[in-house]
């Protein structure tokens, strides 16, 4: 990735994210805590980001401007189309519901602060309908903060930034350690929803990244390399059990086991993971995968209310979420992605740009503290 050139591998990744939260959102739940997705995602868009706006500070600054027109063009074309579908459904499909009720969950999809009432114990009445979004308004935090960290500290030097992410790093594995041994709370939406819990995989992506970067710790890079096919396959071994009311747990598993996986795919693309990663069905997978994130939920719901938990609801649900979503990515993201993005003129670096982000909804059936 140095060299500028995109690594297939990485949709791969973003590839594996998606099927683990597909297994958790589908009718039958063969992956109950496919909810690592998330960590996932979150510590390989932490790698990505990270290397973007390395590049951009090495070639001079980071233009601000340039870097949130592009996370406007990538994340705002998919999410406003499945908000707007989606509150169309429930204002004439749901009478139960009032139009501020339906109103305030889409507007803090669209301006993305669902986290903010999730991790306050406040969700809306809409519940999965919008609640997925929580995990896109954690990313936006982190799009929102970071490039200035960058500006302020890796400016001045990669060490004094390196060193503030390994504190950071130690904070967040701190509160989840503390949140995962605390045995008087049986499940704490802080330990889902919140930017601190989450912020762990965000920021071990980040440090990667500047490791990489800066070309430190080689030998222990390549000593790791090797284990990334063995950590892709303990992802879905993780994720098969059920830790639903102890998330911290799989945020840190998860976040050290996509660690081992990225450095074999970054630092060794020919590898079996490498390959495998690249593969075009896992490459296909990753480039729609935020697409199928947004209207896997709809689909779902719809799904569950005509066939309940069984597996040719699986197989209906799958069928719609693929249309759904190919017909999102071809048809509304795609082109106003090309036609929102700055111009050929502005100074990108489109090679380390990353995909947008998918991360994984919560189930809220599964996650409640009355279940």
């Amino acid at each position: 990735m140095r060299d500028g050139r995109r690594n297939p591998g990485l949709d791969g990744v973003r590839g594996v994210a998606i099927l683990l939260v597909l297994g958790q959102h589908a009718p039958t739940r063969p992956l109950v805590d496919g909810f690592l997705g998330v960590t996932v995602f979150f510590c390989l868009s932490g790698y990505l980001i990270t290397t973007l706006l390395i590049r951009e500070l090495e070639s001079g600054s980071i233009d601000l401007r340039a870097f949130y027109r592009r996370r406007v063009a990538r994340l705002g074309p998919g999410l406003v189309a499945v908000v707007v579908v989606t509150a169309v459904v429930l204002l004439v499909g749901r009478p139960d519901l009032g139009a501020g009720e339906v109103l305030a969950p889409a507007g803090a999809a669209l301006t993305y602060t669902t986290s903010l009432f999730d991790w306050a114990g406040h969700p809306f009445s809409t519940y999965d309908y919008f609640n997925y979004t929580w995990t896109l308004s954690v990313e936006e935090q982190f799009y929102l903060v970071w490039p200035f960290v960058l500006l302020w500290a890796y400016r001045r030097s990669a060490r004094l930034f390196a060193g503030i992410t390994v504190l950071l790093i130690a904070t967040s594995l701190a509160v989840n350690v503390y949140l995962a041994v605390n045995r008087d709370v049986k499940y704490e939406p802080h330990e889902y929803f919140g930017s601190d819990t989450n912020a762990l995989p965000i920021l071990v992506g980040a440090l990667l990244a500047v490791v990489v970067a800066n070309g430190w710790l080689t030998r222990t890079l390549r000593s790791l390399a090797p284990g990334a096919p063995v950590a892709v396959v303990l992802l879905f071994v993780l994720a098969y059990r059920n830790d639903t009311h102890r998330p911290s747990l799989v945020i840190v598993a998860g976040t050290m086991l996509t660690l081992v996986a990225l450095i074999g795919v970054v630092t060794r693309p020919r590898s079996l993971a490498g390959v495998l990663l690249a593969s075009p069905p896992m490459r296909w997978l990753g480039e729609r995968s935020y697409s199928l994130y947004l209207w896997n939920v709809l689909a779902r719901i719809a799904v569950l209310d005509s066939l309940g938990h069984t597996l040719v609801g699986d197989v209906v649900w799958t069928a719609a979420s693929l249309v759904l979503a190919e017909a999102s990515f071809r048809f509304v993201e795609r082109p106003l992605r090309a036609r929102l993005a700055p111009r050929p003129g502005v100074r990108s670096n489109r090679a380390a740009d990353p995909l947008p982000p998918f991360t994984a909804a919560s189930d809220q059936s599964s996650i409640s503290p009355s279940t």
